[in-house]
Protein backbone atom coordinates (compact mmCIF):
# COMPACT_ATOMS: atom_id res chain seq x y z
CA UNK A 1 0.00 0.00 0.00
CA UNK A 2 1.61 3.61 -0.61
CA UNK A 3 2.21 6.31 1.63
CA UNK A 4 -1.23 8.25 0.59
CA UNK A 5 -3.47 5.11 1.59
CA UNK A 6 -1.41 5.14 4.83
CA UNK A 7 -2.14 8.69 5.72
CA UNK A 8 -5.70 8.21 4.38
CA UNK A 9 -6.52 5.18 7.09
CA UNK A 10 -4.50 7.16 9.77
CA UNK A 11 -6.89 10.90 9.29
CA UNK A 12 -10.08 7.75 8.61
CA UNK A 13 -9.23 6.44 12.42
CA UNK A 14 -8.24 9.52 14.09
CA UNK A 15 -12.00 10.85 12.67
CA UNK A 16 -13.72 7.97 13.96
CA UNK A 17 -12.27 8.43 17.69
CA UNK A 18 -12.80 12.56 17.09
CA UNK A 19 -16.54 11.64 16.62
CA UNK A 20 -16.71 9.23 19.03
CA UNK A 21 -15.67 11.70 21.65
CA UNK A 22 -17.96 14.21 20.48
CA UNK A 23 -21.02 11.82 20.65
CA UNK A 24 -20.69 12.32 24.94
CA UNK A 25 -23.45 15.50 24.60
CA UNK A 26 -26.58 15.06 25.28
CA UNK A 27 -29.41 17.68 24.89
CA UNK A 28 -32.81 17.82 26.42
CA UNK A 29 -33.68 17.09 29.63
CA UNK A 30 -32.35 14.44 32.04
CA UNK A 31 -35.30 12.21 33.81
CA UNK A 32 -35.16 12.60 37.19
CA UNK A 33 -37.98 10.28 39.46
CA UNK A 34 -40.80 11.89 40.17
CA UNK A 35 -42.36 11.64 44.11
CA UNK A 36 -45.66 11.95 45.29
CA UNK A 37 -47.05 12.95 48.66
CA UNK A 38 -49.40 9.74 49.43
CA UNK A 39 -50.91 9.22 53.07
CA UNK A 40 -48.60 7.74 55.70
CA UNK A 41 -50.88 5.46 57.01
CA UNK A 42 -54.03 3.43 55.49
CA UNK A 43 -57.64 4.17 57.38
CA UNK A 44 -58.29 1.44 60.33
CA UNK A 45 -61.43 -0.84 59.71
CA UNK A 46 -63.69 -1.83 62.32
CA UNK A 47 -63.86 -5.42 61.66
CA UNK A 48 -66.11 -7.72 63.50
CA UNK A 49 -64.58 -11.11 64.70
CA UNK A 50 -61.07 -12.00 64.88
CA UNK A 51 -59.83 -10.58 61.51
CA UNK A 52 -57.73 -7.84 61.34
CA UNK A 53 -54.83 -5.44 58.80
CA UNK A 54 -51.20 -6.43 59.40
CA UNK A 55 -48.07 -5.38 58.12
CA UNK A 56 -47.18 -6.71 54.84
CA UNK A 57 -44.73 -9.33 53.59
CA UNK A 58 -43.63 -9.12 50.69
CA UNK A 59 -43.22 -12.89 50.24
CA UNK A 60 -47.04 -13.73 51.99
CA UNK A 61 -47.91 -10.84 49.75
CA UNK A 62 -46.52 -12.10 46.39
CA UNK A 63 -48.23 -15.53 47.23
CA UNK A 64 -51.46 -14.43 48.79
CA UNK A 65 -54.02 -16.82 47.47
CA UNK A 66 -51.79 -19.35 49.39
CA UNK A 67 -53.53 -17.65 52.69
CA UNK A 68 -56.69 -19.36 51.68
CA UNK A 69 -55.34 -22.04 52.20
CA UNK A 70 -57.36 -24.43 49.64
CA UNK A 71 -55.41 -26.94 47.54
CA UNK A 72 -57.51 -27.26 44.63
CA UNK A 73 -57.65 -23.37 44.18
CA UNK A 74 -53.40 -22.76 44.60
CA UNK A 75 -53.03 -25.92 41.88
CA UNK A 76 -55.78 -23.56 39.30
CA UNK A 77 -53.53 -20.71 39.71
CA UNK A 78 -50.50 -22.79 38.88
CA UNK A 79 -52.04 -23.98 35.64
CA UNK A 80 -53.67 -20.39 34.86
CA UNK A 81 -49.64 -19.01 35.53
CA UNK A 82 -48.51 -21.90 33.04
CA UNK A 83 -51.81 -21.91 30.09
CA UNK A 84 -53.24 -17.94 30.55
CA UNK A 85 -53.03 -16.41 26.83
CA UNK A 86 -52.99 -13.19 27.97
CA UNK A 87 -49.89 -13.65 29.78
CA UNK A 88 -48.08 -15.78 26.62
CA UNK A 89 -49.19 -12.09 24.59
CA UNK A 90 -47.71 -9.79 27.43
CA UNK A 91 -44.55 -11.89 27.19
CA UNK A 92 -44.63 -11.61 23.03
CA UNK A 93 -44.86 -7.88 23.81
CA UNK A 94 -41.86 -7.85 26.01
CA UNK A 95 -39.62 -9.84 23.70
CA UNK A 96 -40.82 -6.98 21.13
CA UNK A 97 -39.37 -4.55 23.54
CA UNK A 98 -36.50 -6.10 23.93
CA UNK A 99 -35.73 -6.26 19.93
CA UNK A 100 -36.49 -2.61 19.55
CA UNK A 101 -34.05 -1.88 22.41
CA UNK A 102 -31.49 -3.97 20.74
CA UNK A 103 -32.29 -2.50 17.61
CA UNK A 104 -31.92 1.13 18.73
CA UNK A 105 -28.68 0.43 20.32
CA UNK A 106 -27.11 -1.22 17.50
CA UNK A 107 -27.93 2.65 15.80
CA UNK A 108 -24.49 3.51 17.51
CA UNK A 109 -22.28 1.41 15.71
CA UNK A 110 -21.20 1.63 12.02
CA UNK A 111 -22.90 0.00 8.95
CA UNK A 112 -21.04 -2.14 7.23
CA UNK A 113 -21.12 -4.03 4.31
CA UNK A 114 -19.32 -6.49 2.05
CA UNK A 115 -19.48 -6.32 -1.72
CA UNK A 116 -17.75 -7.97 -5.05
CA UNK A 117 -18.09 -6.97 -8.86
CA UNK A 118 -16.23 -8.25 -11.74
CA UNK A 119 -17.09 -6.61 -15.45
CA UNK A 120 -15.66 -7.30 -18.78
CA UNK A 121 -15.95 -4.69 -21.56
CA UNK A 122 -15.58 -5.62 -25.07
CA UNK A 123 -15.36 -3.42 -28.31
CA UNK A 124 -16.94 -4.36 -31.53
CA UNK A 125 -18.66 -7.20 -32.63
CA UNK A 126 -17.04 -10.27 -34.64
CA UNK A 127 -18.66 -10.97 -38.40
CA UNK A 128 -19.47 -13.65 -40.86
CA UNK A 129 -16.40 -12.43 -43.01
CA UNK A 130 -14.10 -12.76 -40.44
CA UNK A 131 -11.78 -16.32 -40.58
CA UNK A 132 -11.86 -17.74 -37.60
CA UNK A 133 -14.61 -15.82 -35.19
CA UNK A 134 -13.34 -17.63 -32.10
CA UNK A 135 -10.39 -15.78 -31.72
CA UNK A 136 -12.26 -12.05 -31.44
CA UNK A 137 -11.22 -11.12 -27.92
CA UNK A 138 -10.79 -7.45 -27.57
CA UNK A 139 -11.84 -6.57 -24.49
CA UNK A 140 -10.71 -5.68 -20.71
CA UNK A 141 -11.37 -7.29 -16.86
CA UNK A 142 -12.19 -4.93 -14.13
CA UNK A 143 -12.34 -6.63 -10.81
CA UNK A 144 -13.31 -5.04 -7.72
CA UNK A 145 -13.77 -6.54 -3.91
CA UNK A 146 -14.22 -4.37 -0.64
CA UNK A 147 -16.28 -2.47 2.06
CA UNK A 148 -18.56 -0.34 2.38
CA UNK A 149 -19.05 1.77 5.74
CA UNK A 150 -21.69 4.34 7.01
CA UNK A 151 -21.56 6.03 10.30
CA UNK A 152 -24.34 8.72 11.72
CA UNK A 153 -22.32 10.30 14.48
CA UNK A 154 -24.87 11.04 17.42
CA UNK A 155 -22.98 14.18 18.27
CA UNK A 156 -25.91 15.78 20.37
CA UNK A 157 -27.31 12.51 22.03
CA UNK A 158 -30.68 11.83 19.65
CA UNK A 159 -29.66 7.47 18.84
CA UNK A 160 -28.63 7.86 22.93
CA UNK A 161 -32.03 9.51 23.94
CA UNK A 162 -34.09 6.93 21.55
CA UNK A 163 -32.01 4.14 23.60
CA UNK A 164 -33.33 5.18 26.93
CA UNK A 165 -36.54 5.37 25.54
CA UNK A 166 -36.39 1.93 24.36
CA UNK A 167 -34.99 0.67 27.41
CA UNK A 168 -37.89 2.19 29.66
CA UNK A 169 -40.70 0.62 27.42
CA UNK A 170 -39.10 -2.71 27.77
CA UNK A 171 -39.15 -2.01 31.61
CA UNK A 172 -42.81 -0.82 31.29
CA UNK A 173 -43.30 -3.68 28.75
CA UNK A 174 -42.53 -6.37 32.13
CA UNK A 175 -44.51 -3.74 34.29
CA UNK A 176 -47.23 -4.77 31.98
CA UNK A 177 -46.23 -8.43 32.09
CA UNK A 178 -46.54 -7.99 36.16
CA UNK A 179 -49.99 -6.32 35.67
CA UNK A 180 -51.53 -9.32 33.56
CA UNK A 181 -50.33 -11.25 36.47
CA UNK A 182 -51.91 -9.88 38.95
CA UNK A 183 -54.96 -9.48 37.10
CA UNK A 184 -55.01 -13.19 35.65
CA UNK A 185 -54.40 -14.52 39.34
CA UNK A 186 -57.23 -12.32 40.90
CA UNK A 187 -59.69 -13.31 38.10
CA UNK A 188 -58.16 -17.11 38.30
CA UNK A 189 -59.29 -16.72 42.04
CA UNK A 190 -62.44 -14.80 42.23
CA UNK A 191 -64.18 -17.02 39.45
CA UNK A 192 -63.68 -20.13 41.60
CA UNK A 193 -64.44 -18.42 44.79
CA UNK A 194 -67.87 -17.43 42.72
CA UNK A 195 -68.15 -21.03 41.81
CA UNK A 196 -67.81 -22.17 45.09
CA UNK A 197 -70.57 -19.67 46.62
CA UNK A 198 -73.16 -20.18 43.90
CA UNK A 199 -72.50 -24.18 44.29
CA UNK A 200 -73.37 -23.55 48.31
CA UNK A 201 -76.11 -21.39 47.61
CA UNK A 202 -77.56 -23.69 44.90
CA UNK A 203 -76.99 -26.89 47.93
CA UNK A 204 -79.07 -24.14 50.02
CA UNK A 205 -81.92 -23.81 47.82
CA UNK A 206 -81.96 -27.80 47.34
CA UNK A 207 -82.14 -28.44 50.97
CA UNK A 208 -84.51 -25.66 52.04
CA UNK A 209 -86.77 -27.41 48.79
CA UNK A 210 -86.73 -30.69 50.38
CA UNK A 211 -87.81 -29.08 53.47
CA UNK A 212 -90.61 -27.80 51.88
CA UNK A 213 -91.57 -30.95 50.03
CA UNK A 214 -91.32 -32.81 53.28
CA UNK A 215 -94.33 -30.13 54.33
CA UNK A 216 -96.28 -30.52 51.37
CA UNK A 217 -96.21 -33.90 51.84
CA UNK A 218 -97.90 -33.52 55.31
CA UNK A 219 -100.39 -30.96 54.27
CA UNK A 220 -101.75 -33.13 51.68
CA UNK A 221 -102.38 -36.19 53.86
CA UNK A 222 -103.64 -34.16 56.48
CA UNK A 223 -106.36 -32.79 53.71
CA UNK A 224 -106.55 -36.08 52.17
CA UNK A 225 -108.12 -36.76 55.52
CA UNK A 226 -110.02 -33.99 56.09
CA UNK A 227 -107.95 -31.71 58.35
CA UNK A 228 -107.59 -29.06 56.79
CA UNK A 229 -108.78 -27.41 53.44
CA UNK A 230 -106.88 -27.84 50.19
CA UNK A 231 -105.82 -23.71 50.55
CA UNK A 232 -102.83 -24.91 52.15
CA UNK A 233 -101.90 -27.47 50.18
CA UNK A 234 -101.81 -24.36 47.08
CA UNK A 235 -99.61 -22.24 49.36
CA UNK A 236 -97.50 -24.29 49.67
CA UNK A 237 -96.95 -25.73 46.28
CA UNK A 238 -96.94 -22.29 45.04
CA UNK A 239 -93.82 -21.69 47.50
CA UNK A 240 -92.23 -24.65 46.15
CA UNK A 241 -92.27 -23.52 42.56
CA UNK A 242 -90.67 -20.37 43.59
CA UNK A 243 -87.57 -21.96 45.16
CA UNK A 244 -87.35 -24.65 42.44
CA UNK A 245 -87.42 -21.78 39.96
CA UNK A 246 -83.94 -20.59 41.49
CA UNK A 247 -82.11 -23.23 40.81
CA UNK A 248 -81.70 -22.51 36.78
CA UNK A 249 -80.52 -19.53 37.15
CA UNK A 250 -77.82 -20.77 40.02
CA UNK A 251 -77.15 -23.89 37.39
CA UNK A 252 -76.96 -21.60 34.71
CA UNK A 253 -74.29 -18.71 36.73
CA UNK A 254 -72.15 -22.27 37.58
CA UNK A 255 -71.27 -23.17 34.02
CA UNK A 256 -70.60 -19.80 33.13
CA UNK A 257 -68.06 -19.31 35.90
CA UNK A 258 -66.68 -22.50 34.95
CA UNK A 259 -66.49 -22.05 31.42
CA UNK A 260 -64.67 -18.37 32.50
CA UNK A 261 -62.65 -20.19 34.45
CA UNK A 262 -61.46 -22.81 31.51
CA UNK A 263 -60.45 -19.51 29.69
CA UNK A 264 -58.19 -18.31 32.06
CA UNK A 265 -56.53 -21.44 32.96
CA UNK A 266 -56.29 -21.54 28.41
CA UNK A 267 -58.20 -24.25 28.56
CA UNK A 268 -61.37 -25.45 26.27
CA UNK A 269 -64.73 -24.62 28.64
CA UNK A 270 -66.22 -27.72 29.65
CA UNK A 271 -62.54 -29.70 30.67
CA UNK A 272 -62.71 -28.27 33.88
CA UNK A 273 -66.66 -29.78 34.43
CA UNK A 274 -65.59 -33.40 36.11
CA UNK A 275 -62.77 -31.50 38.54
CA UNK A 276 -65.40 -28.86 39.85
CA UNK A 277 -68.86 -30.08 39.65
CA UNK A 278 -69.09 -30.91 43.20
CA UNK A 279 -69.58 -28.64 45.69
CA UNK A 280 -66.79 -27.82 47.92
CA UNK A 281 -66.37 -25.18 50.95
CA UNK A 282 -66.11 -21.14 50.25
CA UNK A 283 -62.16 -20.51 50.62
CA UNK A 284 -62.42 -17.96 53.83
CA UNK A 285 -59.15 -15.65 54.84
CA UNK A 286 -56.89 -16.27 57.62
CA UNK A 287 -57.18 -13.81 60.40
CA UNK A 288 -54.46 -11.72 59.55
CA UNK A 289 -54.42 -9.94 56.40
CA UNK A 290 -51.35 -8.39 55.15
CA UNK A 291 -51.63 -4.88 54.12
CA UNK A 292 -48.41 -2.76 54.83
CA UNK A 293 -48.43 1.36 54.13
CA UNK A 294 -49.39 3.55 51.34
CA UNK A 295 -45.67 3.90 49.88
CA UNK A 296 -45.56 0.47 49.54
CA UNK A 297 -47.86 0.47 46.43
CA UNK A 298 -45.43 2.71 44.37
CA UNK A 299 -43.09 0.30 43.69
CA UNK A 300 -44.96 -2.90 44.22
CA UNK A 301 -48.17 -1.88 41.93
CA UNK A 302 -47.36 -2.78 38.03
CA UNK A 303 -49.66 -0.02 37.01
CA UNK A 304 -47.79 2.93 38.98
CA UNK A 305 -44.95 1.30 37.76
CA UNK A 306 -45.64 1.23 34.10
CA UNK A 307 -46.66 4.29 34.43
CA UNK A 308 -43.48 5.66 35.66
CA UNK A 309 -41.72 3.91 33.05
CA UNK A 310 -43.61 5.67 30.42
CA UNK A 311 -42.84 8.82 31.55
CA UNK A 312 -39.28 7.90 31.56
CA UNK A 313 -39.50 6.96 28.15
CA UNK A 314 -41.16 10.37 26.86
CA UNK A 315 -38.35 12.34 28.53
CA UNK A 316 -36.06 10.55 26.66
CA UNK A 317 -38.26 11.41 23.72
CA UNK A 318 -38.26 15.22 24.05
CA UNK A 319 -34.35 15.06 24.37
CA UNK A 320 -34.23 12.92 20.98
CA UNK A 321 -36.62 15.98 19.17
CA UNK A 322 -34.81 19.01 20.75
CA UNK A 323 -31.55 17.07 18.79
CA UNK A 324 -32.65 17.56 15.80
CA UNK A 325 -32.60 21.42 16.04
CA UNK A 326 -28.27 20.68 15.58
CA UNK A 327 -26.45 19.77 13.26
CA UNK A 328 -25.60 16.04 12.16
CA UNK A 329 -22.44 14.09 10.93
CA UNK A 330 -22.69 11.50 9.00
CA UNK A 331 -19.58 9.50 7.38
CA UNK A 332 -19.26 7.50 4.48
CA UNK A 333 -16.03 5.84 3.62
CA UNK A 334 -15.09 2.25 1.25
CA UNK A 335 -12.19 0.42 1.73
CA UNK A 336 -11.28 -2.32 -1.13
CA UNK A 337 -9.41 -3.68 -4.22
CA UNK A 338 -9.47 -2.67 -7.65
CA UNK A 339 -7.77 -4.79 -10.36
CA UNK A 340 -8.05 -5.61 -14.35
CA UNK A 341 -6.60 -9.02 -13.61
CA UNK A 342 -6.78 -11.58 -10.87
CA UNK A 343 -3.07 -12.01 -11.25
CA UNK A 344 -2.46 -8.67 -9.39
CA UNK A 345 -5.19 -8.43 -7.42
CA UNK A 346 -3.78 -8.37 -4.07
CA UNK A 347 -1.51 -5.48 -4.52
CA UNK A 348 -1.01 -2.95 -2.34
CA UNK A 349 -0.72 -0.88 -5.34
CA UNK A 350 -4.54 -1.73 -6.19
CA UNK A 351 -5.82 -1.10 -2.86
CA UNK A 352 -8.81 2.27 -2.87
CA UNK A 353 -9.56 4.31 0.70
CA UNK A 354 -12.08 6.45 0.49
CA UNK A 355 -13.44 9.12 3.28
CA UNK A 356 -16.66 11.22 2.96
CA UNK A 357 -17.83 13.14 5.80
CA UNK A 358 -21.07 14.88 5.00
CA UNK A 359 -22.90 17.97 8.12
CA UNK A 360 -26.26 18.20 7.79
CA UNK A 361 -27.09 22.26 9.81
CA UNK A 362 -31.32 22.48 9.63
CA UNK A 363 -31.74 26.41 8.48
CA UNK A 364 -35.20 26.72 7.07
CA UNK A 365 -36.87 24.05 9.01
CA UNK A 366 -35.96 25.15 12.60
CA UNK A 367 -39.44 26.01 13.29
CA UNK A 368 -40.93 22.95 12.41
CA UNK A 369 -38.72 20.94 14.72
CA UNK A 370 -39.50 23.26 17.38
CA UNK A 371 -43.03 22.31 16.85
CA UNK A 372 -42.32 18.66 17.00
CA UNK A 373 -40.43 19.36 20.52
CA UNK A 374 -43.39 21.33 21.76
CA UNK A 375 -45.23 17.84 20.44
CA UNK A 376 -43.51 15.91 22.81
CA UNK A 377 -43.37 18.20 25.94
CA UNK A 378 -47.32 17.80 25.82
CA UNK A 379 -46.88 14.19 25.49
CA UNK A 380 -44.47 14.41 28.18
CA UNK A 381 -46.87 16.27 30.69
CA UNK A 382 -50.33 14.29 29.91
CA UNK A 383 -48.03 11.13 30.57
CA UNK A 384 -46.64 13.21 33.88
CA UNK A 385 -50.57 13.97 34.50
CA UNK A 386 -51.37 10.16 33.70
CA UNK A 387 -48.82 8.80 36.30
CA UNK A 388 -50.37 11.47 38.65
CA UNK A 389 -53.57 9.87 38.34
CA UNK A 390 -52.42 6.55 38.61
CA UNK A 391 -51.33 7.00 41.63
CA UNK A 392 -54.41 8.53 43.02
CA UNK A 393 -56.56 5.88 41.46
CA UNK A 394 -54.29 3.34 43.09
CA UNK A 395 -54.39 5.06 46.95
CA UNK A 396 -58.48 5.05 46.18
CA UNK A 397 -58.97 1.57 45.36
CA UNK A 398 -56.90 0.19 48.44
CA UNK A 399 -58.94 2.58 50.52
CA UNK A 400 -62.06 1.29 49.13
CA UNK A 401 -61.09 -2.15 49.87
CA UNK A 402 -60.07 -1.85 53.56
CA UNK A 403 -63.96 -0.43 53.84
CA UNK A 404 -65.64 -2.63 52.39
CA UNK A 405 -63.91 -6.16 53.39
CA UNK A 406 -64.52 -4.48 56.87
CA UNK A 407 -67.71 -3.66 56.59
CA UNK A 408 -68.79 -6.97 54.98
CA UNK A 409 -67.34 -8.77 57.67
CA UNK A 410 -70.12 -6.80 59.60
CA UNK A 411 -73.13 -7.43 57.33
CA UNK A 412 -72.15 -11.42 57.92
CA UNK A 413 -72.41 -11.75 61.47
CA UNK A 414 -76.06 -9.86 60.72
CA UNK A 415 -76.71 -12.28 58.25
CA UNK A 416 -75.51 -15.16 60.71
CA UNK A 417 -78.31 -14.04 63.49
CA UNK A 418 -80.81 -13.26 60.75
CA UNK A 419 -80.49 -16.77 59.71
CA UNK A 420 -80.59 -18.09 63.20
CA UNK A 421 -83.40 -16.15 64.17
CA UNK A 422 -85.31 -17.38 60.78
CA UNK A 423 -84.90 -21.30 61.82
CA UNK A 424 -86.01 -20.92 65.16
CA UNK A 425 -88.95 -18.72 64.23
CA UNK A 426 -89.59 -21.81 61.43
CA UNK A 427 -89.16 -24.37 64.18
CA UNK A 428 -91.86 -22.09 66.67
CA UNK A 429 -94.20 -21.84 63.47
CA UNK A 430 -94.20 -25.66 62.22
CA UNK A 431 -95.42 -26.46 65.37
CA UNK A 432 -97.82 -23.79 66.30
CA UNK A 433 -99.57 -24.73 62.98
CA UNK A 434 -99.51 -27.99 63.72
CA UNK A 435 -101.73 -27.24 67.34
CA UNK A 436 -103.91 -25.15 65.37
CA UNK A 437 -102.35 -21.98 67.06
CA UNK A 438 -101.13 -20.21 63.48
CA UNK A 439 -102.31 -19.76 60.04
CA UNK A 440 -99.65 -22.04 57.25
CA UNK A 441 -99.27 -18.18 56.28
CA UNK A 442 -96.62 -17.89 59.01
CA UNK A 443 -95.22 -21.21 58.38
CA UNK A 444 -94.72 -19.78 54.85
CA UNK A 445 -93.09 -16.34 55.74
CA UNK A 446 -91.01 -18.20 58.02
CA UNK A 447 -89.60 -20.86 55.61
CA UNK A 448 -89.00 -17.61 52.74
CA UNK A 449 -86.88 -15.75 55.63
CA UNK A 450 -84.95 -18.64 56.26
CA UNK A 451 -84.13 -19.28 52.19
CA UNK A 452 -83.94 -15.58 51.81
CA UNK A 453 -81.17 -15.42 55.15
CA UNK A 454 -79.45 -18.89 54.69
CA UNK A 455 -78.64 -17.58 50.59
CA UNK A 456 -77.55 -14.09 51.52
CA UNK A 457 -75.44 -15.70 54.43
CA UNK A 458 -73.49 -18.02 51.72
CA UNK A 459 -73.52 -14.72 49.64
CA UNK A 460 -71.72 -12.73 51.80
CA UNK A 461 -69.11 -15.28 52.93
CA UNK A 462 -67.49 -15.54 49.34
CA UNK A 463 -68.54 -11.79 49.28
CA UNK A 464 -65.76 -11.33 52.43
CA UNK A 465 -63.30 -13.61 50.22
CA UNK A 466 -63.60 -11.17 46.90
CA UNK A 467 -62.95 -8.37 49.30
CA UNK A 468 -60.01 -10.19 50.38
CA UNK A 469 -59.06 -10.76 46.45
CA UNK A 470 -59.93 -7.11 45.77
CA UNK A 471 -57.13 -5.75 48.60
CA UNK A 472 -54.58 -7.63 47.46
CA UNK A 473 -55.35 -6.75 44.04
CA UNK A 474 -55.44 -3.14 44.72
CA UNK A 475 -52.08 -3.62 47.05
CA UNK A 476 -50.51 -5.29 43.62
CA UNK A 477 -49.62 -8.38 45.39
CA UNK A 478 -49.48 -11.23 42.79
CA UNK A 479 -45.63 -11.65 41.71
CA UNK A 480 -42.41 -11.17 42.97
CA UNK A 481 -40.56 -8.38 43.59
CA UNK A 482 -36.97 -8.06 41.73
CA UNK A 483 -34.48 -7.04 44.46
Amino acid sequence: MNSKNKNNRKIFIVTLLLCALCSACHVGPDYRPVSMNVPAEWPSAEMEGDSALQSAEADRLARWWTTLDDPALSDLVKRALAGNRDIKIALTRIRQARAVLGEAGKQLHPSVTGSATYRRTQSGMPTADDPDPSAFSIGSDYYNAGFDASWEIDLFGKRHRNIEAAAAELESSGEGYHSILISMISETVSSYVRLRTLQKQLEIVNRNLEIQENVLSILEDKAAAGLIGSLQVQQSRYNIENTRARIPGYRVSIEETMNSLAILLGEMPGELHDELLSPAPIPVPEVEIVIGIPSDILRRRPDIRRAERALAAQTARVGAATADLYPSLRLTGSLGLTASSLDNFFSDENAVLNISPFISIPLFNRNRIRDQIEIQNAIQERTFIEYETTVVNAIKEVRDAIMAYGEEQKRYRMLEKGATAAKLALEIADERFSSGLVDFLDVLDAQRALLSFEESRASSSGTITLGLIRLYKALGGGWEQEQ
